[in-house]
């Protein structure tokens, strides 16, 4: 799937932290995420506001009042087919998602997100996590992302599920949670 959330990112970073020796991760459980580089006519929209002088005076510009219009629209393409859930629209803050410094950060995210996918897909075949499962839509839309990294990690666990839009971790939160402690069933409880 293509995206520029933070539940994209976040799956590069758990891979690149878990390549890492000196790391204790026994398994990982990838939701939604970006694995490998792709073609994407987003990208420089997305990482325009990242330019140096440019993307300043984006930033304190037209991008904010433009995100304002898009908004509820980029909402319900999130969570498509299914609605948006009464929690998520009610509570998050999209003021603050919009602010000129959240603004870079997401553009500067959206930025190194081909990069990151590029470089971290080369050691994916060399990785000995486990990678419990991947999770991920399964709709229409949907690119084969985790379909490609469970193809490149055959010891992986692929699941798939069905019309829950990009935000999976809304659409199945138990299974995600089952995903987890399936993998750590007999780790060491730490005690304080």
């Amino acid at each position: 799937m293509g995206c520029a959330t933070p539940w994209c990112l976040a799956t590069l970073v758990a891979i690149a932290l878990a390549l890492r020796s000196g790391y204790a991760v026994s398994g990982l459980v990838l939701v939604s995420g970006y694995y490998f580089p792709t073609a994407r006519t987003d990208f420089w929209l997305t990482s325009a506001p990242a330019m140096p002088l440019l993307g300043d005076l984006m930033r304190y510009t037209s991008p904010p009042i433009i995100s304002w219009a898009i908004m509820p629209k980029l909402m319900r393409t999130l969570f498509a087919p299914r609605a948006i859930p009464p929690e998520f629209k009610n509570e998050f803050p999209i003021s603050l998602a919009l602010r000129p410094k959240q603004l870079r950060a997401a553009a500067e995210e959206s930025a190194f997100l081909i990069p990151a996918a590029a470089q971290l897909r080369l050691q994916y075949r060399v990785s000995g996590v486990q990678l419990g499962s991947c999770m991920e839509r399964l709709t229409g839309s949907s690119r084969p992302t985790s379909r490609r990294l469970h193809a490149v990690l055959p010891s992986s666990l692929l699941h798939l599920v069905e019309d829950a839009g990009h935000m999976v971790t809304y659409a199945d939160a138990a299974g995600i949670a089952d995903a987890v402690a399936a993998l750590a069933p007999s780790a060491p409880v730490r005690t304080a």
